[in-house]
């Protein structure tokens, strides 16, 4: 509001006041007492513009966004830790039980055992909050003497952890609430409710999918991938534990909910490139397949808010020709056939083999 005022045109405005037949020039008494007062008024202009920004949602950062955010009781998402998958052996190779609560290293990265899955197989969960312990899987060694363990290494991923939400994702909730109302238990109501939920990423919801008082919902996890088993039973015990519309989860009484992850649809792409010279295919060929997997990483982003997700080929051929070096791109079949690829709404698309023929 007050951006365009400056020290100068304030001074130069207040002199316009005083009578002509005073000295005004600077050094005079008039122009020495109105300048400091105009040096405070700009301050305060200044303290006023910066006030009016942290006073409403498209423009309030941090802790000011936080405030406002609330009273739509929408609050910050915090940091989350990762957990993993992780499997112990004993010198012979025979699955080997650690105590709950030992600790681990590996990948720059501090674990805990949280709770054990099985003989030999156990939940860990990443000490630092954040997606830094999303990367890591191999070899782990214990943090003190464990006796008796002769091998433990992280298998696999089971929640992605999460940093702190940005200023923009909860703007953007924030603004989506005035949209649509999420009450008692209806679509927006079932949105939120699994939007909260550690290790969901998406979801789409189905009503009386399988008959009246039904409803099915299709996750996808934090990483905007497929959700694996332990994942999946654990939204389903938290949203509508057995039996199944007794209310004794987060969903309304009634409301029989099934959970379910959403289908893997794999892509297979074959194309034929003309590169520059000084150029090797292979390189190529790996730089055109990290574009076109960023490319289904965004359409899987918006899985939930599409229908159906459609892959289409006029979007691979212009990031095939992103990558430095290629010159044209031909004859490209996704899965053997030319053409787009659509998919039902409840699967998402993952890039399988990438072949330049």
């Amino acid at each position: 509001m007050y951006e365009n005022l400056t020290y100068e045109q304030l001074l130069k405005e207040k002199l316009k006041l005083i009578d002509s037949s005073f000295d005004k020039r600077q050094g005079s008494v008039i122009y020495d007492t109105l300048a400091p007062n105009s040096a405070e008024s700009i301050q305060m202009y200044m303290s006023m513009d910066m006030l009016m920004d942290r006073t409403f949602a498209d423009t309030a950062t941090g802790e000011d966004l936080d405030k406002r955010a609330w009273e739509r009781n929408i609050s910050r998402k915090a940091a989350t830790n990762s957990v993993v998958k992780a499997v112990f052996t004993d010198e012979s190779g025979e699955a080997f039980d650690v105590e709950t609560g030992a600790r681990f290293s590996g990948g720059g990265n501090d674990y805990c055992i949280i709770e054990r899955i099985e003989k030999g197989c156990f939940k860990l969960a990443c000490e630092t909050a954040g997606e830094g312990g999303n990367g890591y899987t191999g070899k782990i060694i214990p943090v003190g003497y464990v006796d008796g363990l002769y091998s433990a290494e992280i298998t696999e991923i089971i929640i992605y952890g999460e940093n702190r939400e940005s200023d923009d994702s909860l703007r953007k909730r924030y603004f989506e609430s005035f949209q649509t109302k999420a009450f008692g238990g209806n679509i927006e109501d079932y949105k939120r409710i699994f939007s909260g939920i550690r290790g969901v990423g998406a979801c789409k919801v189905y009503p009386a999918y399988y008959g009246g008082g039904t409803v099915r919902v299709v996750i996808l996890n934090n990483d905007y991938g497929v959700p694996d088993t332990q994942l999946i039973n654990d939204v389903q015990a938290y949203v509508d534990p057995q039996p199944k519309g007794a209310g004794a989860g987060a969903v309304p009484i009634g409301h029989n909910v099934t959970v379910e992850a959403a289908a893997e649809h794999r892509i297979n792409i074959m194309f034929s490139l003309t590169f520059s010279d000084g150029y090797e295919n292979e390189f190529l060929l790996s730089e055109a397949k990290n574009n076109i997997e960023e490319y289904f990483s965004e359409l899987r982003k918006s899985w939930s808010a599409e229908e159906g997700i459609t892959v289409r080929s006029s979007h691979i051929e212009m990031r095939i020709l992103d990558v430095l070096g290629v010159i044209d791109v031909e004859n490209i079949k996704l899965n053997g056939t030319a053409g787009n690829v659509v998919l039902d709404s409840g699967s998402i698309p993952v890039l399988g083999t990438v072949e330049s023929v």
